[in-house]
């Protein structure tokens, strides 16, 4: 998961320190523009506003890698220091000779976005930078007459970083490693090691998501017939190979918004959002696709399942009845020789009391 990238974390607090040291500038330009006259005043007042438009949009962009945080990675990071560079670079020239002591903040950002961002951007950061030198002695009479200033600082922007290259691979190398890691635990942590779905945790977390969303969903509860006859005969080593085919069949012949889950052993769980109108269509698909024979090396042995299904919110509105209304009507499935499926709307009082446990 991308909140669990280190890199996602290093642009989150890069952003959020961007945040702070913008409001802090651009309250200071507004101060010393009010303090002063003339010719500073107009420029602290400029700057002002020049800052203020840059902290919104840096507000725009933390809420954007808030809830977006796949999308447009290498972009929006690009974006960020080139406008940084950009903005510096319109300060210099607008003031003039004092600009100078703005010069530095090219290293800063330069190594910051090294730093916080990876290698790549570490170079894409000192070519923006290499471009701003170049705007300052194109578009400033200043600059322009003291060039050899601005190759002094071009310089030393490149040289400082360059001498910390193997310190910034090295961070992000550790960087690399940590995500990995982290990505291991929560695939661990949410994933079934057999079959490679979804395990009972992360059903129980998408269910009381979507119903917390209070958006409409089918629960399918799915249990293999005569599993433990398989388990008994041929060894758990066979009943391991049905498992991991059932959860294959079952993940082609359901669509990506589907969810699918093993909550243990011979029993799955499918979460899908169609309306009750095409319910009929899908679980014909489903026993179509799913049920029939298997080849374990020279064995062929039988898959049949048995399907309930409950309805949020028509037959319940809480997790632990919906699962306990579709467990119910997987069980009718299993007593009735001729359907591989029931939704608990067709159970009937007397077939409560028949076939209650």
């Amino acid at each position: 998961m991308l909140t669990q990238n280190i890199y996602y974390q290093e642009e989150r607090k890069y952003a959020s320190d961007r945040f702070l040291v913008l409001v802090v500038l651009t309250l200071l330009a507004f101060v010393v523009s009010g303090q002063t006259n003339g010719a500073l005043a107009e420029k602290s007042v400029l700057t002002g506003f020049v800052l203020l438009v840059l902290t919104l949009a840096s507000i725009a962009h933390f809420y954007f890698i808030s809830i977006r945080p796949n999308s447009f990675v290498s972009i929006r990071k690009n974006l960020l220091v080139f406008a940084d560079l950009g903005v510096l670079t319109f300060l210099i020239i607008t003031y003039g000779e004092t600009g100078l002591f703005l010069l530095p903040l090219y290293i800063l950002i330069v190594m910051r976005s090294g730093l916080s961002f990876g290698v790549s951007f570490f170079y894409s950061s000192l070519l923006f930078a290499g471009a701003s030198w170049i705007a300052l002695m194109l578009y400033s009479p200043y600059w322009k007459a003291h060039s050899d200033i601005i190759a002094t600082f071009a310089m030393t922007t490149f040289l400082i970083p360059m001498f910390y290259l193997k310190f910034i691979i090295r961070v992000h190398e550790e960087n690399k490693e940590l995500t990995q890691t982290l990505n291991d635990v929560s695939y661990d942590a949410n994933y079934d090691e057999l079959t490679g779905v979804a395990n009972r945790k992360q059903y129980k977390e998408t269910m009381m998501e979507m119903i917390h969303n209070k958006e409409p969903f089918a629960l399918l509860f799915i249990d293999l017939n005569k599993f433990k006859a398989i388990n008994d005969t041929h060894g758990h080593h066979v009943g391991d190979e049905v498992l991991k085919e059932v959860a294959r069949r079952l993940s082609e012949n359901i669509d990506e918004d589907d969810f699918i889950a093993r909550l243990g052993g011979d029993e799955f769980v499918i979460i899908t959002k169609r309306k009750k109108v095409y319910m009929d269509k899908f679980l014909a698909k489903l026993e179509r696709n799913v049920i029939g024979r298997h080849k374990v090396g020279s064995l062929i042995v039988p898959i049949e399942l048995s399907i309930g299904v409950s309805f949020y919110p028509d037959d319940n509105h809480t997790a632990m009845m919906l699962g306990k209304y579709a467990d119910e009507a997987m069980y009718m499935a299993k007593k009735d020789e001729e359907r591989y499926h029931y939704f608990y709307h067709e159970i009937t009082e007397k077939q409560h009391e028949e076939y209650g446990r």
